[in-house]
């Protein structure tokens, strides 16, 4: 993973006390010689806020939690494992995500670490990062030790070149991550046969052997594809870690990772339709709310993100 240069860092209370992502982070910046800024995230909801203000001590409590959150995070940068890394604490907290992708606009950031301190799935915040970040976010499960197995979950089932240019991304970090932590990297694509209920209505009556025969066309047909974008790109593999499923993606993935006990999946992510992919839309959120374990994603080139410095 020598392509990032330029690491931002996102804390919050759980993480400055229990710093279990920390030394994946300060691993990943040494090996790569790369810069890495620390941002805290502003947990206080509205709610919060609202009762700060009606109380009439907003500012001198802000300014308290403010203080504070700087004496936690010069401790936590305090630390040895920081030593030789070229780190730079922000003190001001990010009010929500959009302060976030400005500072990432701002510095020209190429890739956004946040740990989730949930038992499953990711939370709202950052949800948000995923959809509109215009740089890869890794989302990384509190308490993983090791990122031994690590999951490509890709699409070739269109010629698009968006979808294509991304899924050589994928696999590409997926392989180095993999040569970094003397892992098993694992390439997966999901497919089925569209329509195959109505296929099998009486309005068509499309025969069982007729339909077999489409999906066993499918499979090969996929396997050809994913075969060619591995060697294509230089990517060794072999029949133990290449896999096609049939099914809906979601339900793939999460069965994958089960099955073969992947620590993390690099998965595309895209804020619009229209592209082809893995990760689109509703199927794709609800696949990030309920696995379990570290996610890296990544955007198609050319994506714009909505928020603007402006």
């Amino acid at each position: 993973m020598k392509r990032f240069k330029n690491i931002l860092y996102i804390l919050d209370g759980t993480t400055l006390s229990q710093e279990s992502s920390a030394e994946k982070v300060a691993t990943l910046a040494r090996i790569n010689n790369a810069r890495v800024s620390t941002m805290i995230a502003d947990e206080t909801t509205l709610f919060d806020d609202l009762s700060l203000k009606i109380s009439g001590r907003y500012a001198e409590i802000r300014q308290v939690i403010l203080q504070q959150n700087t004496e936690s995070l010069e401790r936590f940068l305090g630390h040895k494992r920081w030593n030789g890394v070229d780190i730079k604490p922000e003190y001001s907290e990010a009010n929500g995500f959009i302060s976030i992708i400005q500072k990432v606009l701002r510095d020209k950031h190429d890739l956004v670490i946040k740990e989730e301190t949930l038992d499953r799935g990711i939370d709202q915040l950052t949800m948000r990062l995923v959809r509109k970040c215009p740089c890869p976010v890794w989302v990384i499960k509190r308490g993983t030790a090791d990122f031994k197995r690590i999951l490509a979950a890709i699409d070739v089932g269109t010629e698009n070149p968006e979808a294509t240019a991304l899924n050589k991304k994928i696999i590409e970090l997926t392989h180095s991550l993999a040569q970094r932590e003397n892992g098993e990297a694992h390439y997966l694509h999901a497919w089925r046969l569209e329509y195959e209920a109505a296929l099998n209505s009486p309005r068509f009556k499309v025969s069982p052997e007729e339909i077999h025969e489409m999906k066993k066309q499918i499979k090969t047909e996929r396997l050809e594809s994913l075969q060619y974008l591995l060697n294509h790109n230089h990517i060794p593999h072999t029949g133990d870690n290449v896999h096609l499923r049939e099914g809906g993606s979601e339900d793939v993935i999460k069965q994958v990772i089960d099955d073969l006990k992947i620590d993390v999946v690099v998965m595309g992510s895209v804020a619009r339709s229209g592209i082809p992919g893995l990760l689109i839309g509703n199927k794709a959120e609800q696949t990030l709310y309920t696995i379990n374990c570290t996610v890296l994603t990544v955007k198609p080139d050319g994506f714009i993100s909505p928020v603007t410095l402006s």
